[in-house]
């Protein structure tokens, strides 16, 4: 993977919103972690509180991230490039088959919430691919993200459903943070650190998926929709 010798530096209303963004899917993942940490089941103690830590760390990084945002370093190309461009569809593809693999989800407002975060995602990659700004494009991305609407009663959603609001933004929170990481390595900021965090949280997402699917750890399914025991 390769950088040009170039700067590109992240424009004003991108780089706004991408700090804000950060820091509420920072917030989101915390509140997450601690939900789940509080209310597992002691055979999977250790394993939860290990993947507790995991999210609560991702979001203080999310939190401490923006400040890298003012800064510029070389644009990425070839394999780094293209690895920025498609993780950003790539990502809300995936954590759309947290339910299960397929077209599956709790409600029609997921259906829609993953329907319409997969299509602005691919419109941005492309503005990104000829260099035009994504700020205002990733204004609705953040708020459809992060409006909850999630409903099942997995222990991982407790602290959502029963202190805040009966839903939680659960199954976008990871693929936003990928999306504003990406932007701004696309944007020269420290591309290869945001190239690993990203890594790393596509490994979380396949985890929480396999794991769902074959062991039911960490993640159920839906549990409390229709065809899902809990």
């Amino acid at each position: 993977m390769e950088t040009t010798t170039g700067y590109s530096r992240m424009k004003p209303l991108e780089r706004g919103v991408a700090s804000v963004g950060l820091v509420l899917a920072g917030v989101a993942i915390a509140v997450t972690g601690v939900s789940y940490i509080a209310n597992s089941p002691f055979p999977v103690r250790a394993l939860v509180w290990l993947i507790g830590v995991a999210f609560v760390a991702v979001g203080l990084l999310t939190i401490v991230w923006p400040a890298t945002l003012r800064r510029t370093g070389e644009a990425p190309r070839g394999g780094l490039r293209t690895f920025f461009l498609a993780s950003i569809p790539l990502a809300f593809i995936v954590s759309s088959q947290v339910c299960g693999i397929g077209l599956q989800a709790c409600n029609v407002t997921c259906h829609l919430t993953n329907a319409v975060l997969i299509v602005l995602a691919i419109i941005a990659a492309v503005l990104l691919a000829r260099g035009w700004s994504v700020g205002w494009l990733l204004i609705p991305v953040v708020i459809i993200a992060l409006i909850p609407h999630c409903v099942c009663l997995a222990p991982i959603n407790t602290l959502w459903h029963s202190f805040l609001c009966g839903a939680a933004p659960t199954c976008e929170m990871i693929p936003l943070t990928i999306t504003l990481f990406a932007v701004a390595g696309m944007r020269g900021s420290l591309p290869r650190s945001n190239a690993f965090l990203i890594v790393l949280l596509f490994v979380v997402m396949v985890f929480i998926i396999v794991g769902g699917l074959l062991w039911g750890f960490p993640w159920r399914g839906c549990v409390g929709h229709p065809g899902v025991a809990a």
